[in-house]
């Protein structure tokens, strides 16, 4: 049904049943072409679907899987999403894979016959799959094993692709949007000088009336989120993810959920996937290493993780300006050397409460094994008690004795800008064979120039904090 449209707002359309889930598509500046528009958008994805999809008989896609079509003949956008799909699998050092096909059938019987596979047939199956090397002519070989899936990765290219269509059938509009099942790709602006507003769902608790964790200004970008929550495989009592771990087969635990923003849409829809499957410490540093790349990652336990560009996205990006008008925030912190048999590098975390001990932004972890993570009781209570998975995705590797630097830039764990008010500085280490110790650094923010420093007894040094000071 075509929504009416006033002058300032977008002409609307929705429909569902579409790629299996809802459809919305917005056209602003050329009301005229707007439903036709629509209709080119409509015609494209049933196009696609029909060429990509794995769940019909008679699409190319599975016809290649069969052995029945060979690499040479086919459809021109069938052989480009087989091309991004190895390009994100190297991209992500394997976190993203198409291979599984195989493997997705397999947990799709076990959910039939709630019987678990073996997984020692599951990693061995992985293995192979990761080594084959799809053919550059002729058809696949269904004996070797190798089947491609391309969920992870085709609505995000149709997204893009529709967006095309449309305008081409729109060509005096100033702003496209298109929503299948919530993953999106903008173009333009909702109306002159305008951005698309965008509320983010929790990953972790995807209710349709529930309050967003974010709301981003988008332009001419899309958006896609993943995560383990909404679907999934049920095994007897047990139900599993239906996200798989392409290193073994087996779905992913305690994963955490991502919502990516990239410039197009099949780069998004990848990059969600592989950041559920990634530690998080990975899955951040790789979104910051790509150009236009933003992403928010949060954990099994709901603690969120906002990559370098995230926080430039948020609508409400300058409420908090004067936190940091005087520059970022410098923290030095010393772990000290000391003169002990048997001494072991410290496990160490920094952090940021609110002046009432709510845990505000998480920092700095040090250390691999969440049996010493448990030993920093404060910074565990916190972050690491009901999500160790998410904690050790974060944590890096205990450093020697020395001087150390980080910086917070006056945001919170969701990349929202802090208010001005009074906070406290947290640095909690404990050691193998050694003692606690944590210290607590009071400052205040929005109040001029900021120096406070704090000397260490046993397992920290000096602890000094720094905001637009000399």
């Amino acid at each position: 049904m075509i929504a009416p449209a006033t002058a300032s707002e977008p002409f609307g359309a929705q429909r569902e049943g579409v790629l299996g889930t809802s459809f919305q598509m917005q056209v602003a500046g050329d009301r005229k072409r707007a439903e036709r528009a629509v209709d080119a958008a409509l015609a494209e994805i049933a196009r696609l679907e029909a060429q990509l999809s794995t769940w019909r008989a008679d699409s190319a896609l599975t016809a290649y899987n069969d052995g029945r079509l060979s690499a040479q003949r086919l459809p021109a956008a069938v052989a480009e999403v087989l091309s991004l799909c190895e390009r994100w699998r190297s991209e992500t050092q394997q976190a993203f894979s198409c291979r599984l096909g195989g493997l997705i059938a397999r947990w799709r019987q076990a959910d039939e016959t709630e019987r678990m596979p073996e997984r020692a047939d599951l990693r061995r199956q992985a293995r192979s799959l990761a080594d084959l090397s799809p053919p550059k002519q002729g058809p696949l070989d269904p004996a070797a094993g190798l089947r491609f899936d391309v969920d992870g990765i085709a609505k995000g290219y149709i997204l893009d692709r529709a967006l095309a269509r449309a305008r081409r059938a729109a060509p005096k509009a100033v702003g496209i949007r298109i929503d299948i099942g919530g993953d999106a790709v903008y173009w333009g602006q909702r109306a002159q000088g305008e951005d698309w507003l965008v509320d983010v769902a929790d990953p972790k608790q995807p209710v349709d009336n529930r309050p967003g964790i974010a709301r981003l200004r988008l332009r001419s970008q899309a958006i896609a989120s993943s995560g383990h929550h909404s679907r999934g495989y049920s095994v007897g009592r047990r139900t599993l993810s239906h996200i798989l771990d392409p290193a073994d087969g087996w779905p992913v635990s305690y994963a955490p959920g991502a919502t990516v923003v990239a410039a197009d849409a099949a780069s998004a829809d990848a990059l969600a996937t592989a950041l559920t499957v990634m530690p998080i410490r990975d899955g951040i540093a790789l979104a910051d290493r790509l150009d236009g790349v933003a992403a928010l990652v949060v954990s099994d336990a709901g603690i969120p993780f906002a990559s370098a560009r995230w926080p430039a996205l948020l609508a409400a990006a300058d409420a908090g300006a004067a936190t940091t008008a005087q520059g970022r925030i410098r923290i030095d912190y010393q772990i000290p050397e000391l003169a002990t048999d048997r001494y072991r590098q410290p496990y160490l975390a920094v952090w940021i409460e609110h002046e009432d001990g709510r845990a505000l932004r998480q920092l700095h972890v040090l250390g691999d094994r969440s049996r010493w993570l448990s030993e920093l009781p404060r910074w565990w209570r916190h972050y690491g008690r009901n999500d160790p998975a998410g904690a050790l995705g974060i944590a890096r590797p205990t450093r020697a004795p020395g001087l150390y630097t980080l910086e917070w830039d006056g945001r919170d764990d969701r990349g929202a800008p802090v208010a001005p008010g009074r906070y406290l500085l947290r640095v909690e280490a404990a050691r193998e064979h050694g003692g606690h110790e944590d210290a607590t650094l009071p400052f205040a923010l929005g109040q001029g120039a900021v120096r406070v420093q704090h000397q260490g007894h046993s397992e920290i040094g000096r602890i000094a904090l720094s905001h637009g000071a000399p």
